[in-house]
């Protein structure tokens, strides 16, 4: 990294605002050059910054009372970027990570790079993602997930996304565990290490 009397002009290993900096140029490589060592060398810089620094608040949610119920599974069936569907309930028989985000927002890049490191150690053993966008912008969400190795759909409703308010997303990002069987397993805030509750279900 650049430098100016002695001192780094950015440090991504360090500072959260550099990081999110770095993450944004990370991601837009990843997206067009995924094989280059250069984009595999940023996510790993960005990587080690992220686990270097507290990680970002969570952005609130708002969602009227109404909406919110508490249920098991409820199947979730939406469309990825090509506008194939996919039914959440089609994954059973592997431990699905059901996820709600806004990639158009502060914490949607470290997020879903948190998400590609458990999908590349697991996705062999059982492991799948179902990511749900509440992007309220189609073009950017299909430019970010048109790299992803797993399954990305959209809700064109957003934050009022009928899919959210039965799950009880009331912050993002949001996920669920969800076992062979097709069963709730458990809700984010409840995990406290998400790798290892991930492991005990494959």
């Amino acid at each position: 990294f650049q430098n100016v009397n002695n001192s780094q002009i950015f440090d991504p290993l360090n500072n959260k605002e550099d990081i999110k900096c770095f993450a944004a140029v990370a991601t837009s490589l990843n997206i067009y050059y995924p094989d280059a060592a250069r984009s595999k060398n940023l996510y790993n810089v960005v990587m080690k910054g992220m686990r270097n620094t507290r990680p970002p608040q969570e952005q609130t949610l708002n969602i009227p009372e109404d909406k919110i119920s508490e249920v098991g599974i409820i199947d979730v069936n939406l469309k990825d970027i090509n506008g194939n569907a996919h039914k959440l309930t089609d994954l059973k028989g592997k431990v699905v990570l059901l996820d709600f985000n806004i990639f158009q927002s502060a914490t949607g890049v470290p997020h879903n790079y948190m998400l590609r490191e458990l999908y590349n150690k697991y996705a062999g053993k059982g492991l799948e993602i179902y990511q749900v966008s509440l992007d309220a912008d189609e073009h950017f969400w299909k430019t970010s997930a048109s790299n992803l190795p797993w399954i990305c759909v959209r809700d064109a409703n957003g934050t009022y996304s009928t899919f959210a308010a039965i799950y009880s997303v009331q912050q993002l990002p949001a996920y669920f565990l969800i076992d062979r069987k097709n069963e709730l397993s458990a809700r984010g805030e409840n995990v406290k290490n998400l790798e290892e509750e991930i492991k005990k279900m494959l």
